[in-house]
């Protein structure tokens, strides 16, 4: 249990770092902080929802 709960914490960790790596590379494009924020949240859906996918591809999450 406690094992699973390291790979969920971690795996929402990486989808952060992949949402502010996101949002900076919109920022340093030019885009408007109104924009970089919704890369931000796409690409943190998409990070997310793809890290669960893997672990549960794995055996690491799931039933």
């Amino acid at each position: 249990m406690q094992q699973t709960l390291m790979y969920v914490i971690i795996a929402i960790l990486t989808a952060l770092v992949a949402a502010l790596a996101g949002s900076f590379v919109t920022v340093i494009e030019g885009g408007r902080p109104t924009t970089a924020f919704k890369a931000g949240a796409f690409t943190f859906a998409g990070a997310l929802t793809l890290l669960v996918v893997v672990m549960d591809a794995i055996g690491v999450v799931g039933s």
